[in-house]
């Protein structure tokens, strides 16, 4: 029987203080916890089993930061590239385009993968989180 959040605080691993598990423990947890997921979720839950609460939401903040930055970029270069060839210059304000559209959804999505982190590394559990 699956446990669901708010069913009292899950039992420890025996042998290791709750959030200092193995990574292995953690990603075997989370993956009992979610049931069936994509292959996308389960590379994030690999991913966030290997970090600290705050490493994965500094992760998080980095891929925003670096996708706001690269549309930011790629926006600047189709301008210069209009100088030299329209089409080059449509095609990266295309690429452009897309890359703000990748930030907007991971920004839309920052609040959930904040809380899979939580989960995954075992700092969900009734702990304090920062805001």
């Amino acid at each position: 029987m699956a446990r669901h959040r708010g069913q009292g605080p899950q039992q420890p691993v025996k042998g290791f203080r709750p959030g200092k598990e193995p990574p292995q423990l953690r990603k075997q947890r989370a993956k009992q916890q979610f049931g069936q997921v994509s292959a996308t979720q389960e590379r994030l839950i690999e991913m966030f089993a290997e970090r600290t609460p705050a490493e994965s939401r500094a992760l998080i903040r980095s891929w925003t930061l670096g996708l706001l930055v690269g549309t930011l970029v790629l926006a600047v270069l189709g301008g210069v590239l209009y100088v030299w060839s329209l089409i080059a210059g449509v095609i990266v304000h295309v690429l452009a385009a897309v890359v703000l559209f990748f930030w907007w959804r991971l920004h839309r999505q920052r609040e959930a993968f904040a809380a899979m982190a939580d989960t995954v590394s075992g700092a969900g559990k009734g702990g304090s989180r920062k805001r």
